[in-house]
């Protein structure tokens, strides 16, 4: 079960997932991506329920809703350089097709 504790530290990695996203620096959104997974793994795991306060309880959703809204911030900027990046690979995929059909012209 989601903890106060657990949702806070969530928080804190989506907090530095956004920058990261904002700075273009994917390999620290992936290594912020990868401790968040495991954070979420962890609170999964920890599927006794938890006595908690209404009051605990009020903040573990508001702590949800803001998470939910930097992951749209996120999103906001990397889906960008991930299609930039599909198309990449796409093309190189196209490449390598017609080197394979035709055979390489620079040779």
């Amino acid at each position: 079960m989601l903890t106060l504790e657990a949702s806070n530290q969530l928080l804190s990695a989506y907090e530095a997932m956004a920058l990261a996203a904002q700075q273009n620096d994917w390999d620290r959104l992936a290594e912020l991506g990868r401790t968040a997974e495991e954070i979420r793994r962890a609170a999964q795991r920890a599927a006794v329920p938890v006595d908690q306060s209404p009051a605990s309880m009020e903040q573990i959703a508001k702590t949800v809703s803001r998470i939910l809204e930097l992951d749209q911030e996120i999103r906001i900027h990397a889906e960008p350089a991930l299609e930039s990046t599909r198309k990449l690979l796409s093309g190189a995929v196209r490449d390598n097709a017609v080197r394979n059909a035709y055979g390489n012209p620079g040779l």
